[in-house]
C-alpha cells in the first residue's frame, strides 16, 4: 500500500472532508479514483462527472495497522531485514510510511 498525505495530490481532500495530514491511499479505477482514509477506514469512490462520491467503510489490514503503529526504528529494522526478499507490498508500505513521517531511508 502506498501511503500518502491527504493534501499531497491537491484539494480533493477538502471536498471529501479528509484532514490534510491524514494518511490516505489511492486506487485508480476505470471510472475515477478510490481514496482510502486509513485513520477512519472510509473509502471514497469518486467517479468522473459525478459530484457526489460513494462513501463506504473498509477494513484496513492488521499488517498495515502494525506498520503505522510501529516506531521509526522498528520500521527501519523491518526495512533492512526485508531487503533480501525483494520489493513487496509490505516493503512499499514501510517505505511510504517512513516517507510520510519524513524519515530519509536512503541513508541506511
Amino acid at each position: 500500500m502506498e501511503i500518502q498525505r491527504a493534501a499531497s495530490p491537491g484539494l480533493l481532500h477538502q471536498k471529501l472532508g479528509i484532514d490534510p495530514n491524514a494518511r490516505v491511499a489511492f486506487k485508480l479505477i476505470d471510472t475515477g479514483v478510490v481514496i482510502l482514509d486509513l485513520a477512519t477506514e472510509t473509502a471514497y469512490t469518486v467517479i468522473y462527472g459525478n459530484p457526489q462520491p460513494a462513501i463506504t467503510p473498509f477494513q484496513l489490514s492488521q499488517s498495515v495497522k502494525n506498520i503505522v503503529a510501529a516506531t521509526d526504528e522498528q520500521l527501519k529494522q523491518r526495512w533492512s531485514e526485508s531487503k533480501r526478499d525483494g520489493w513487496s507490498d509490505e516493503r512499499e508500505t514501510i517505505f511510504t510510511e517512513l516517507t510520510f513521517r519524513g524519515v530519509n531511508i536512503l541513508g541506511f
